[in-house]
């Protein structure tokens, strides 16, 4: 995503370059292809999550302890998608808001798009500590 946003960057017209329509739907559309790839998992990861954490802690317990972990990360998890849900659908005003204030400050959209390039590699950050790196304390 991030890298779609800075191509979105480098095909917006700028003085003494008209820029790129093509390029710019194109980078958008990839853009939108991976928003709903990093939509799709994170829902997923969360459900999983919940899941590893409630069986860790019910290992060797028995077979009911085992049942009640996937109760409780089931309970879990649905209460974390459905308040991951409801943030999610700020984007639709949040988005669109950033471009008009960047356009109202600077004139163009670039503003908005820097501070998404910096949100993604945040996410991109996060999710490779607390998920992805060796000895991550929730592998996924």
């Amino acid at each position: 995503m991030a890298l779609a946003v800075i191509a979105v960057i480098y095909f917006l017209p700028r003085a003494g370059s008209s820029g790129s329509f093509v390029g710019f739907l194109s980078m958008f559309i990839v853009l939108f292809l991976t928003t709903g790839i990093g939509n799709g998992s994170t829902f997923r990861m969360i459900p999983v999550i919940f899941l590893t954490e409630q069986m860790r802690a019910a290992e060797g317990k028995g077979a009911e302890a085992q049942e009640q972990a996937v109760k409780n990360a089931n309970k879990e998890a649905a209460a974390v998608l459905g308040f991951t849900a409801a943030m999610a659908a700020y984007g639709g005003f949040f988005i669109p808001k950033s471009y008009g204030t960047s356009i109202t400050m600077t004139g163009g959209p670039e503003g908005a798009l820097y501070v998404f390039i910096v949100f993604y590699v945040t996410c991109i950050v996060t999710t490779w500590w607390y998920y992805a790196r060796k000895n991550a304390e929730m592998p996924c």
